[in-house]
């Protein structure tokens, strides 16, 4: 429900008030009405009353309208105040005007005083608007200014209706200019944007009035204070009037180029981490074909050889020689459990299906003969490591058992593996005769490892020195 108007009437007339107060109801009975006929009344009815326009009659005992007009702008400056008076020389009329009354009305001609309170309060309310609209800007202003001064970034502002750009110092400085100068135009600092991205720039600049884009980020080339192109990153928004017509650019750009020059460094360096990484892994491929060419060559040929002269000599001699035979079944039996243990070291387990833990105590079999092998296998539920993570863990012992058949004459390894603070840690020690941790480390068996536990983001570290045998260690998520 609207609130009523309340009018404050400054009359020592109780006939003239009645007159006006008739007059009002019969234009619009929704208001209150208070009469003051006096100083002390009137500064009452002021605080108490808290009226919404004020009617004055010109002169009261001892107390005149333009009194009351000083007080009342005193109090609330933008009360509307019309003067109501039976007569008045256009002298006065014009002074109480210029110290601020809204309008002033003849008591002979009331009639128009409803349409003057009106539009009274309607100036005043628009001035209150467009006063409260300009501080809001001043404000907005002043804090933008502040801002622009705290920041380090560049802050520019332009201005679409007069074309007029604005800098802040951080801009002068990057771009290097004198801030004792106005800020140039466009044509003269887009001479600074590299070849490569001006066009994109000043097309993008071009097009804010058209496109009506509320805002962007984009980054580009410019030459800094000492001649060398750096990357900046701009953002900019626009600012539209009442009507959504854009009157302002707000823009701030900031020096990345270092930060761009530490992303390249390292993008650099990542790619030649990968290079690294295929060298081994081919440098581990041929040594892996190596090995199965001498196991095939050296031992699973050689049995099938021996095999082959054997069978042709019995095939000479048939007659008392049939004990060849069983000889060269039981070397045809050596010769496919060999290829089995080789096809065992070569094809990966489908953990999809498998077990770990009976995957590596099958492995662990192919190592005991002439050593102790132990396995501590205390993870409750292996349903939770995935099977890319159970295949890097077995080729991890696949290899650190290889390595210690070969290079380590243990006579005992034990394999532990647990789940600490959600990763799963594996540990594989020998007693052997250790080695120099700074000459091994680069070797192609431990760069394999490492690589791929770091390729699964785990962690390894190898532990050992000359006769103190070999610890290698291990964390590494449960799921890739």
């Amino acid at each position: 429900m609207p609130e009523k108007t309340r009018i404050l009437v400054l009359e020592d007339s109780h006939d003239d008030a009645e007159l006006v107060r008739r007059l009002l109801w019969k234009a619009n009975p929704d208001f209150e009405f208070t009469l003051a006929s006096d100083k002390d009344s009137f500064l009452y009815a002021l605080n108490q009353f808290d009226p919404n326009v004020i009617l004055a009659d010109n002169s009261l005992p001892q107390f005149c309208a333009r009194e009351a007009l000083e007080i009342a702008r005193r109090q609330i400056p933008e009360i509307p105040f019309i003067l109501v008076t039976g007569s008045v020389s256009e002298e006065f009329a014009a002074e109480i005007i210029k110290l601020g009354a809204d309008d002033y009305i003849l008591k002979d001609r009331l009639i128009r005083l409803p349409s003057a309170i009106e539009m009274a309060m309607k100036q005043r309310k628009a001035g209150q608007e467009k006063r409260q609209a300009q501080e809001g800007h001043r404000k907005s202003d002043e804090r933008f200014q502040t801002l622009s001064k705290a920041t380090k970034d560049a802050v520019w502002e332009w201005n679409l209706l007069t074309g007029e750009i604005w800098w802040n110092e951080s801009c002068y400085t990057l771009l290097g200019y004198d801030p004792k100068l106005s800020a140039p135009g466009p044509d003269s600092w887009s001479k600074r944007i590299h070849p490569s991205d001006r066009t994109k720039v000043m097309a993008r600049l071009k097009g804010i009035i058209k496109n009506g884009v509320p805002s962007w980020e984009d980054e580009f080339r410019i030459r800094l204070i000492d001649g060398s192109y750096g990357t900046v990153l701009e953002r900019a928004y626009i600012v539209e009037d009442d009507c959504g017509e854009p009157v302002r650019v707000i823009g701030a750009l900031v020096n990345i180029t270092e930060k761009k020059k530490m992303e390249e460094e390292r993008l650099t360096s990542k790619m030649e981490q990968q290079r690294e990484v295929s060298r081994v892994i081919l440098q581990a491929q041929e040594v892996e074909r190596n090995d199965l060419g001498m196991e095939l060559h050296d031992n699973i040929n050689q049995i099938l050889a021996a095999v082959n002269l054997k069978l042709a000599f019995f095939l000479e001699e048939p007659d008392g020689n049939l004990e060849i035979i069983e000889i060269c079944r039981t070397d045809l039996k050596k010769a496919i459990m060999e290829a089995r243990n080789l096809s065992n070291h070569m094809v990966m387990p489908r953990f999809s299906e498998m077990n770990l833990k009976d995957e590596l105590e099958m492995l662990i079999q192919n190592y005991s003969a002439d050593r102790i092998v132990r396995l501590d296998f205390n993870i409750a539920n292996e349903k939770d490591i995935s099977s890319a993570i159970k295949g890097a863990l077995f080729r991890v012992a696949q290899e650190q058992l290889t390595n210690i058949v070969k290079h380590a004459g243990a006579s005992e390894i034990e394999m532990h593996l647990s789940v600490k603070a959600r990763k799963i840690s594996m540990t594989i020690q020998d007693n052997g005769v250790g080695f120099d941790i700074q000459q091994k480390r680069k070797g192609i068996g431990f760069t394999n490892i490492y690589n791929r536990v770091e390729s699964y983001n785990g962690i390894a570290d190898i532990t050992s020195m000359p006769g103190k045998g070999c610890i290698l260690s291990l964390s590494i998520p449960p799921t890739c």
